[in-house]
C-alpha cells in the first residue's frame, strides 16, 4: 500500500476530494495500492494508454474510475467493457452511485447499460442512443453489435474504453468477438485505452500490450494475502501469496481433515465467514448445500421481498445460513441471494464460478470441494486452468473485506494428485493466454467486417484477419506470417456468397442487406435461411392463425410452432460452424416428455417426428407454458430436475433468435428494395412474401413473451414503476393480477370497492408494503410518466435542429389539431400529406402519407386517434377503424397506420396480427423516428419501411445507426 500519490498523477482536486474515488485512512492520508500508484505514475491521469495486469485484490476498478473520472471532466465520453452481465449490472450501479450526481449533473439518461438483455438508462427506460452516452457499461458482444451497426465510426478519438477482464481475448469460445472488437477499435483510434486483467502471463500482457500500443503495468503481488492449503494423507503443502512476493511452498506434516463439511466447520470457527464452496457440477451445489444443513436449526428468519420467486428449498437453506448459487437459480434469487451476502446474513455458500466471474462479494475463505473437471473429449477428469483456480481462490481476502488473509483450503487423494494441485497453486506462474480467433472462426468475423464496411475484397479481409493478436501470434510461431489462413477466408466467403449475405462485384464484395441483418443480428445465415425456408412453406396456413379483431386466433399454437424451430435451429447445432448455443442437458435428459401441443400441431412443426428431438420439443413445452405465465412450480414440473434459471436462460437465448429473425424479415424484406438485392425468399416473385412479412412483428412479439414469460397484453404491467422500496412488480404478481381479470389499464386504475377488492386479493400486503394502492396509482401514472420522460428528452434533442416546436405540437395536440401538427412534423421531413377527411367525408380517413412522392412503392392511409385524458389509451376498435375507412376511400390495398395519443391499449398488438394492412404507432415512437430523420441517422425509405410493417411500430424496430449525433 501506498499513502502518497506520485508526483505527475495529475488527478484533479476534485476527484482527490471525493470519497469514492480517493481512499483515505485517518481521515486524510491518501490509501492506495501498488497497482494503482504504478498505473499513475505511468500516466493514467495523463490520458496515456494502460494494460495493468495484476492479481486479484489490487484495486483495479478504482483506476478504472479514475480513467472515466478524467475523461468527463474533459467531457470526453465512456465505455466500459465487461465480461458477463452480471459484472455489467454491478458495475452500472458502482457508476450510479460514483457519477449520476456530481459527474454527469443528475442527468439519468446519459448513462447507459447495454447488454443481451436490452439496452436501457439509469431510469430503466430504454435507451435509443447508448453510443452517444456519457457513460455506457457493455458486454463485449453487445458492444460490437452497436459498432457494426452502420459500420463503426471513423474516429473514436473522444472516447476513453476501460475494458475489464480483458484476458478474455484468449477465450476458446467468446475470444474472438473480443478480438475482432478490439482489432476494430484499433482501427478507429480512441482517446484513452485502459485494459483491466488479473490471469494474464508475462508472455500474453507483453504481446497484448505491443499489439495495441500500450504501456504495460504489471503487480505480481496482491494487496492482501491469500494463503492456499492442499491436505493430503501426510499433511499439508501450503502456498503464500504476500503483498511481499509469493513465498515457496510449504510442507507441513500436521494431518488436517479433508471431510468437507469438516473443513467448513474448521473455517467458522476460525471466524473466517463466510465460506465459498466451489463446486464442479451444478448437483454438487445442492447435494452438498443439503448435507451441510441436515440437522442444523433455523437461525434467522428471512421473508423474501414480493418481487423474489424464491423456491422453498432454497429458503429453508437460508434461514439455517447456507445457499447454494448457480446458473440454474433464476435471476431474482441470484440477486437476492448476493444481496444477503453482503448483508452478512450467509455462512456458507455452496457455489459453481457464478460467483467467481469478476463480481466482488465478502467472502472470508474458499473450501474446493473438487478441483478437476470431465473433459467429454478426453473422457477424463482433468485438472481446472491455473487461471480459472486463481481466479476462484482469489474472491477471498479481497480489498474491502474485513479478513486480514484469505484462506483457500483443497484436497488431494494422492501424491500426483497433490503434485497437479501444487501447480494450480503456484501464483508465481499465470496459465498462458489462449486463442482467441482460429480459422473456423472466421464465418461470422468475415460477415462482421463486410457489414461494417471495413473491407471490400477478399484482400481487404485478409488484412485485417491479419492484423489481429491471435495472427500476430500464430506468425511468431511459423514462418512469420499466416499466409495458410487465405484459403478458410475464401472458403467462408464463398459460404457467404452462396447465402446470399455478400455478392460478387468484379473484384469487389458487397454486403446484402440480408446480408447486413443476419451480421446485425449475430445469426448464422444458415439460421435466418431455415426459417425463411419454413415460411415460404407454411407462412399462408399460419396467417390464418393469427389473432384478428374478429378471431382470437391460435396466438399460443404458433409461438409453441416458432419456439420448437428456434432449438431445431443452425444456432444450436453445427450447421454453419460451431454452436453459438447450446441447450441444457436437462431438458433433453428423460426423453421426449407428454407433449399435447407437439402432437396437435405435428403437421405444422419444423420437424417431424417431434420425438426425434426432446430437447426442442421439451423445451418448447416449457418456454410457451413460461409465455402463457404459468407459475414457477408448474413449470419445474413439466421437465424433471429443471430450475427456473434453466428456464430463464434458455429463454434468453430463444427470445433472442426470435427478435433477430424479426429484424432479419423486417430489413430485407423491405418493399423498396429491388428484388436482385434480396434474398430469394424475400423476392416478390414469392407468392407469400406478404404473409412472411407478417410475421416480422409477431415473431418480436414472440419475443418479448418469451423474455417476459409473460402473455402480451401483461408487458406494460412491467414498466409501472412503484413507489415504494421495491419498484417493480414481479412476474408472479404479474400474473395473479392477469388471473384475476384486472390486467388492463383501465380496470386496474379503477378506484372503486370492487376493485380495491380485486386487487387485495390479487397481490396483498408484503413487508408491510401495500401493493394494492402502490399499483392502483402506479397504473394511473404509467402512460403519463413515460410520455414526460420521452417528451423531454425529444425536445431537448429537437432544439438542436430548430424543430421543437413539431415535437411539442405532437405531444400536447388533441384531435384535428394533433392530425395538423402530424402532418407539419412529417412535411419537415418531406413526406407531405393530404387531408382526406375534409368535414364533407363521412367514415373517410384523416389523412394520406404520400410516400409514392420520395419514389417509394405507395403512399400510406392514416388515422390519428387521441384521447382528452392522460390516462385513456386508444382502444381496439379505434386502432382498426383506418381498415374500413380506406376501403371507403377507395384505396383498399394501401398500407394503413393509426397514430395514437397518449397511447394504445396493451392488447391491441395482439388482436391485430392477421392485420397485414395495419400498422399501430404511438406519438412517442413517431416522434422517435422524425429526430432520427432529422439526426441523418434513418432514412424516409426506412420510415415507410418501419411504419408499412404491420403491426405496431415501436422505437426498439428503429433501423439502428451509430451515426454519433
Amino acid at each position: 500500500m501506498k499513502t502518497i500519490l506520485p508526483d505527475n498523477h495529475n488527478l484533479s482536486e476534485r476527484l482527490l476530494k471525493n470519497p469514492m474515488l480517493m481512499p483515505r485512512v485517518a481521515g486524510s492520508v491518501v490509501s492506495i495500492t501498488d497497482a494503482q500508484y504504478e498505473a499513475l505514475e505511468a500516466g493514467l491521469g495523463r490520458g496515456t494508454s494502460l494494460l495493468v495486469s495484476a492479481p486479484t485484490s489490487t484495486g483495479k476498478t478504482l483506476i478504472g474510475w479514475w480513467a472515466a473520472a478524467s475523461a468527463l471532466e474533459q467531457n470526453k465520453r465512456v465505455v466500459y467493457l465487461v465480461s458477463h452481465r452480471a459484472l455489467a449490472s454491478q458495475k452500472f450501479e458502482e457508476i450510479q452511485n460514483i457519477f449520476l450526481k456530481d459527474w454527469v449533473g443528475g442527468d439519468a439518461t446519459s448513462l447507459v447499460c447495454a447488454t443481451g438483455d436490452g439496452i436501457y438508462d439509469a431510469t430503466r427506460r430504454a435507451s435509443s442512443a447508448p453510443l452517444t452516452a456519457s457513460i455506457l457499461v457493455a458486454t463485449y458482444e453487445k458492444y460490437l453489435a452497436l459498432m457494426s451497426a452502420g459500420g463503426p465510426p471513423l474516429d473514436l478519438c473522444d472516447v476513453v474504453f476501460i475494458c475489464d477482464e480483458v484476458q478474455l481475448i484468449g477465450d476458446g469460445s467468446r475470444g474472438k468477438h473480443v478480438e475482432l472488437l478490439l482489432s476494430v477499435l484499433q482501427r478507429t483510434g480512441w482517446h484513452q485505452f485502459v485494459g483491466l486483467s488479473a490471469v494474464m502471463d508475462d508472455e500474453g500482457a507483453v504481446q497484448f500490450a505491443s499489439w495495441l500500443n500500450l504501456t504495460l503495468v504489471q503487480t505480481a503481488t496482491r494487496e492482501k494475502t491469500i494463503r492456499v492449503e492442499a491436505r493430503w494423507e501426510n499433511g499439508c503443502l501450503i502456498a503464500t501469496s504476500t503483498p511481499d512476493g509469493n513465498e515457496p511452498p510449504v510442507q507441513e506434516p500436521q494431518i488436517k481433515t479433508r471431510e468437507l463439511n469438516g473443513m467448513i466447520e474448521e473455517l467458522l470457527t476460525s471466524g473466517k465467514s463466510p465460506v465459498i464452496v466451489f463446486c464442479m457440477k451444478v448437483d454438487d451445489t445442492y447435494e452438498y448445500c443439503r448435507r451441510w444443513a441436515h440437522g442444523k436449526p433455523d437461525s434467522q428468519d428471512v421473508q423474501p421481498p414480493a418481487d423474489v420467486d424464491l423456491d422453498n428449498s432454497l429458503l429453508s437453506h437460508i434461514n439455517k445460513r447456507c445457499v447454494f448459487h448457480n446458473a440454474e437459480l433464476g435471476d431474482d434469487e441470484r440477486g437476492f441471494i448476493e444481496s444477503l451476502l453482503k448483508q452478512n446474513q450467509i455462512d456458507v455458500v455452496f457455489a459453481t464460478s457464478t460467483l467467481a466471474a469478476g463480481v466482488n462479494f465478502p467472502l472470508g475463505s474458499a473450501v474446493f470441494s473438487k478441483w478437476t473437471r470431465w473433459n467429454f473429449d478426453k473422457k477424463a477428469h482433468l485438472p481446472i486452468r491455473r487461471d480459472e483456480f486463481q481466479n476462484m481462490a482469489g474472491r477471498v481476502g479481497r480489498m474491502g473485506q474485513a479478513a486480514e488473509q484469505g484462506t483457500v483450503l483443497a484436497t488431494a487423494g494422492s501424491a500426483n494428485e497433490l503434485n497437479a494441485l501444487s501447480e494450480l497453486m503456484d501464483f508465481s506462474k499465470q496459465a498462458s493466454l489462449g486463442v482467441g480467433i482460429t480459422p473456423e472462426d472466421f464465418g461470422s468475423l468475415i460477415l462482421q467486417l463486410f457489414a461494417g464496411g471495413l473491407c471490400s475484397t477478399r484482400e481487404e479481409a485478409f488484412l485485417l484477419m491479419s492484423s489481429t493478436l491471435s495472427a500476430k501470434r500464430e506468425a511468431e510461431k511459423g514462418n512469420g506470417n499466416v499466409e495458410h489462413w487465405m484459403p478458410h477466408l475464401n472458403a467462408q466467403i464463398e459460404r457467404l456468397i452462396l447465402t446470399h449475405c455478400l455478392i460478387g462485384v468484379g473484384e469487389k464484395l458487397r454486403i446484402t442487406r440480408f446480408g447486413r441483418a443476419v451480421a446485425q443480428a449475430g445469426l448464422k445465415p444458415e439460421s435466418a435461411e431455415f426459417f425463411l425456408q419454413y415460411l415460404t412453406i407454411n407462412s399462408e396456413k399460419l396467417t390464418s392463425s393469427l389473432p384478428t379483431p374478429e378471431n382470437n386466433g391460435r396466438d399460443d399454437d404458433l409461438l409453441f410452432i416458432f419456439v420448437h424451430g428456434c432449438l431445431l435451429s443452425p444456432e444450436f447445432d453445427y450447421t454453419g460452424g460451431a454452436p453459438s448455443r447450446f441447450i441444457n442437458w436437462r431438458l433433453g435428459k428423460p426423453g421426449p416428455v407428454a407433449n399435447p401441443k407437439a402432437e396437435q400441431l405435428s403437421e405444422l412443426l419444423f420437424e417431424r417426428p417431434w420425438v426425434a428431438n426432446p430437447n426442442a420439443a421439451n423445451g418448447a413445452r416449457v418456454l410457451s407454458e413460461w409465455a402463457s405465465g404459468t407459475p414457477r412450480n408448474a413449470l419445474e414440473e413439466i421437465v424433471p430436475n429443471i430450475r427456473m434459471g434453466t428456464v430463464q436462460s434458455t429463454a434468453r437465448d430463444v427470445s433472442w433468435l426470435l427478435f433477430a429473425i424479426s429484424q432479419v424479415i423486417a430489413s430485407a424484406s423491405s418493399l423498396n428494395l429491388a428484388d436482385e438485392a434480396k434474398h430469394p425468399s424475400l423476392q416478390s416473385t414469392n407468392p407469400n412474401l406478404q404473409f412472411i412479412r407478417s410475421f416480422a412483428r409477431v415473431l418480436r412479439r414472440y419475443s418479448m413473451r418469451i423474455a417476459f414469460g409473460l402473455p402480451s397484453e401483461c408487458h406494460w404491467l412491467r414498466e409501472l414503476e412503484l413507489n415504494g422500496t421495491t419498484k417493480r412488480l414481479s412476474r408472479r404478481q404479474i400474473i395473479s393480477l392477469h388471473q384475476n381479470g384486472i390486467s388492463r389499464p383501465h380496470l386496474l386504475m379503477d378506484g372503486s370497492p370492487q376493485y380495491d377488492a380485486i386487487r387485495q386479493s390479487a397481490i396483498p400486503l408484503v413487508n408491510g408494503l401495500n401493493y394494492p394502492n402502490l399499483v392502483r396509482d402506479a397504473a394511473k401514472n404509467w402512460k403519463m410518466d413515460q410520455r414526460r420522460h420521452y417528451q423531454a428528452r425529444h425536445i431537448n434533442k429537437a432544439k438542436r435542429h430548430g424543430c421543437d416546436g413539431h415535437i411539442a405540437d405532437v405531444y400536447e395536440k388533441k384531435g384535428k389539431e394533433l392530425e395538423s401538427a402530424v402532418s407539419a412534423m412529417l412535411h419537415d421531413i418531406t413526406v407531405l400529406c393530404s387531408v382526406l377527411d375534409d368535414g364533407t367525408r363521412q367514415a373517410w380517413p384523416d389523412l394520406k402519407l404520400e410516400f409514392t412522392r420520395n419514389g417509394l412503392p405507395s403512399d400510406v392511409v392514416a388515422e390519428v386517434k387521441s384521447k382528452e385524458k392522460e390516462t385513456s389509451l386508444v382502444p381496439l376498435n379505434d386502432a382498426i377503424e383506418v381498415l374500413a375507412a380506406s376501403e371507403l376511400a377507395g384505396m383498399p390495398n394501401h398500407p394503413c397506420i393509426t397514430i395514437c395519443s397518449p397511447g394504445v391499449e396493451p392488447s391491441v398488438p395482439t388482436s391485430i396480427s392477421g392485420c397485414s394492412r395495419l400498422g399501430v404507432v404511438e406519438v412517442v415512437d413517431l416522434a422517435e423516428a422524425y429526430l432520427r430523420v432529422k439526426d441523418g441517422n434513418l432514412t424516409i425509405g426506412d420510415l415507410y419501411d418501419w411504419l408499412t410493417t404491420p403491426g405496431i411500430a415501436l422505437t426498439e424496430d428503429l433501423p439502428f445507426n451509430n451515426t454519433q449525433n
